[in-house]
């Protein structure tokens, strides 16, 4: 049943991007973990800018394909605290993020 309105979806994505990018300095995470959160923080950013919903700025992604995008996202972030040596104010934000990101994915409307 899908009953999140895209604008909301539009704002848990900035809001997870750019918070991924703040948690990686104020966790004081180094290495690979550091340039993960920022890396995927930056690329939640790009691609909600590029999504054809309310907030978007330059829509060339359908809503499914981004919901497809935020979908892998979900698992890299699931993956993420296995691959690579964290903090853990980094690791369970991490599944967290991974976990809001999968329900948005099945409860976003999409037209």
């Amino acid at each position: 049943m899908r009953f999140v309105p895209k604008w909301v979806h539009g704002i848990a994505d900035y809001a997870v991007g750019f918070g991924m990018i703040a948690l990686a300095f104020v966790a004081g995470a180094e290495g690979a973990g550091f340039y993960a959160f920022t890396t995927l923080g930056v690329f939640a950013i790009l691609y909600s800018l590029g999504t054809d919903y309310e907030l978007g700025w330059k829509p060339y992604l359908t809503m499914p394909a981004h919901l497809a995008l935020d979908a892998a996202f979900a698992v890299v972030m699931f993956l993420l605290p296995l691959v690579f040596k964290m903090p853990l104010l980094l690791a369970w934000p991490s599944v967290a993020i991974g976990a809001i990101a999968l329900l948005l994915v099945v409860t976003t409307k999409t037209d």
